[in-house]
């Protein structure tokens, strides 16, 4: 797998969360078994996830969102470091509010959703139209450090709040008529979404 310490190394001295190097090859061997040519992802950060996809996938090219000004422009010039920006597409929006017209990629053979937690569903029924018929949505962080499973203990009223709030996303999704959610215990949690026959 093409590596990319510097930048993994750099965003983990300053607490900028970056998706844990488990879960992204497990995603990484997901796009790769379904040969991926397209990914929609929201939650950019600095561009560590977009450009691992595009780094070790074959040809795949991304459209990412992010909503931090900051993070955006760190992305943007990682991306055009390593002369990613003919395959990554990044846009500077509120996900829930962008203009999906602005996308460049779609359909997609994958939605990978890792921004504001407490939106998932939101960002869910947003762009799930976007897919593929037989495309996937991958889902991160919903263990989000195994406080799910004890939401009764947790002391700060807004991360109860935001753990009860992925705990209802969960919830939803594993129990919707028209979509298969599969759980894996890998990195933070994560979850495939496909529609259903």
């Amino acid at each position: 797998m093409v590596e990319l310490t510097n930048i993994e190394i750099d965003a983990l001295k300053r607490n900028i969360p970056i998706m844990q190097k488990e879960g992204l090859t497990f995603m990484i061997d997901k796009l790769n078994e379904i040969q991926a040519s397209t990914c929609l992802e929201i939650g950019s950060a600095i561009g560590y996830s977009a450009m691992m996809m595009c780094l070790n996938v074959n040809d795949l090219k991304i459209d990412t969102i992010e909503i931090n000004e900051d993070k955006y422009n760190e992305a943007l010039n990682n991306i055009q470091q390593y002369q990613l920006n003919e395959r990554i597409s990044i846009h500077l929006a509120d996900a829930l509010t962008f203009d999906t017209n602005q996308l460049s990629y779609q359909p997609y053979d994958c939605l990978f959703i890792d921004a504001a937690k407490a939106q998932y569903q939101k960002f869910f029924e947003k762009y799930i139209n976007y897919v593929k018929k037989d495309g996937i949505v991958i889902v991160d962080n919903l263990d989000f450090h195994g406080m799910i499973y004890d939401i009764d203990h947790i002391k700060n009223r807004n991360t109860k709040q935001l753990v009860k709030k992925i705990k209802r996303f969960k919830d939803w999704i594993f129990n919707h008529e028209d979509y298969d959610a599969t759980y894996y215990h890998i990195g933070d949690g994560i979850c495939i979404i496909t529609r259903k026959e």
